[in-house]
């Protein structure tokens, strides 16, 4: 088995980079997506976040991100906290998501690998960088959040440069060509790696 985790902060690009190792067979574990579908689905973990974010969490039976997002990319303490009630529930799916795949080379691609130690799992990971203009204007159109809302998530994220002190490779994703050539690169080189151990 073959574990790669793949981060980045918002709008490097990560999706993009997750397509090209779909079309080499890896097996995606979005965590980011899991997360999401957990709060929608999980009772207790909803009673969780009801409790410390208080009623106005969910609307009716859903999540109310906007809500959220004012409280948690407003203070780092209140994003830790969410993600600590979030991701146990993450690492469960996760480990399942083995248990199914355990032939399969698997690349998890989460937002916050390292802040999480997801990373700790894996057998390589992966940084994707992005110019801070290119990822808000990502954003942008893919989203339609306005420039001072992205900012607020890019200054409680960490760092590329604290990130990549854990990273095991990393890459520039500033033209998408050279990146899908880069990464096709290093996937070669990550199975050869792998198959050597």
């Amino acid at each position: 088995m073959l574990k790669v985790g793949l981060t980045g902060g918002i709008g490097s690009g990560k999706t993009t980079v997750s397509r090209i190792f779909a079309n080499k067979h890896f097996k995606i574990f979005n965590s980011d997506d899991i997360a999401k579908n957990i709060i929608k689905t999980d009772i207790e973990l909803k009673k969780s976040i009801i409790n410390f974010f208080g009623s106005k969490s969910f609307n009716g039976g859903d999540f109310n991100s906007i809500y959220i997002s004012e409280i948690v990319f407003n203070d780092r303490k209140k994003l830790d906290l969410l993600n600590s009630i979030v991701h146990p529930k993450v690492f469960e799916k996760f480990e399942k998501f083995v248990k199914k795949n355990l032939k399969s080379k698997i690349l998890v691609e989460s937002a916050i690998l390292f802040e999480s130690n997801f990373y700790k799992l894996m057998d390589y990971n992966i940084l994707l960088k992005s110019p801070k203009n290119a990822k808000i204007n990502r954003i942008i159109e893919r989203d339609n959040f306005n420039r001072k809302t992205i900012e607020k998530i890019m200054k409680i994220q960490w760092s590329d440069k604290k990130k990549k002190k854990l990273a095991t490779f990393v890459i520039d994703n500033i033209n998408i060509s050279k990146t899908k050539t880069e990464i096709l690169s290093l996937i070669n080189k990550i199975e050869s790696l792998n198959e050597k151990k």
